[in-house]
């Protein structure tokens, strides 16, 4: 069995089975999770676990599937805060927009250590549900809070008091969303995927919104698609509310930018 199931999972590109205990793997039914693997479905909704830096997360269809490169998004985020804390921050709040199963949120406060809370929001009670179980079982739940609502609809009260935004927002452009492997376009959310015509629709609304919720000297920070770098320069061109544009690379593409308020 385990080794049919492992072969299940090189063939998803994955090494969820190695985050897998043996009890997990003692009650899992094979035959169950080949038919559901013919028919499509990621193995990480059919066990309902995903892997990301290292822990497992609960995963459901309401949500996407971590993804390795948001590492780098978590791991800059945790740099820029660390760095700060050098330079005499106190309590650093961060606001993270669109969740999911609360995967960065969840990977942040344990990086970080009691001087950071994160207040992560999500359009859909479905995704926070999980993330609520995610923040659950890694006991994070004093350093993190969950809100439900579109983009910073749910933080009127944290204008200008935030220290950073972080977000993975959707960036595939819709006329390439039929391109994708039916594996993602036929069950993850789209959502969470769909970016607008030209993928950056969302990046336009967080860039905007970003700016309300920020503090003087706070950072904006996220995740971009492959070869979308150009795009978010012409966003930024048109603002004067930020400085030091800088950009991350995830092995040869950039994937993450960052921005601080500046005004």
């Amino acid at each position: 069995m385990f080794e049919t199931l492992r072969l299940f999972d090189v063939l998803s590109g994955g090494k969820l089975i190695e985050a897998l205990s043996i009890q997990d793997l003692e009650t899992l039914d094979v035959a169950s999770i080949a038919k559901k693997r013919r028919q499509g479905v990621p193995l990480e909704y059919i066990l309902g676990k995903a892997p990301f830096m290292g822990k497992t997360f609960y995963c459901t269809n309401d949500t996407l599937i971590p993804r390795q490169e948001t590492s780098l998004l978590v791991t800059t985020a945790k740099d820029i805060i660390s760095r700060r804390k050098k330079h005499g921050s106190g309590m650093q709040t961060v606001v993270e927009i669109g969740t999911g199963c609360g995967n960065i949120a969840v990977s942040l406060a344990l990086l970080c250590d009691d001087g950071v809370r994160i207040l992560a929001s999500d359009i859909s009670p479905s995704a926070l549900k999980i993330a609520r179980r995610n923040v659950n079982k890694f006991h994070v739940h004093e350093k993190i809070m969950l809100f439900c609502g579109d983009l910073f609809e749910p933080f009127d009260d944290y204008q200008g008091k935030t220290d950073m935004v972080i977000c993975n927002p959707p960036y595939i452009p819709t006329t390439s969303l039929k391109k994708l492997d039916p594996e993602i376009i036929g069950h993850e959310p789209i959502v969470a995927l769909d970016g607008g015509h030209y993928g950056i629709d969302f990046f336009r609304r967080l860039i905007n919104g970003a700016s309300t919720v920020l503090k003087h000297g706070g950072v904006l920070i996220f995740e971009i698609g492959e070869g979308q770098e150009k795009l978010v320069k012409r966003l930024f061109a048109g603002k004067d509310v930020y400085k030091n544009i800088e950009y991350y690379k995830y092995e040869d593409d950039i994937r993450v930018v960052s921005a601080i308020k500046e005004k």
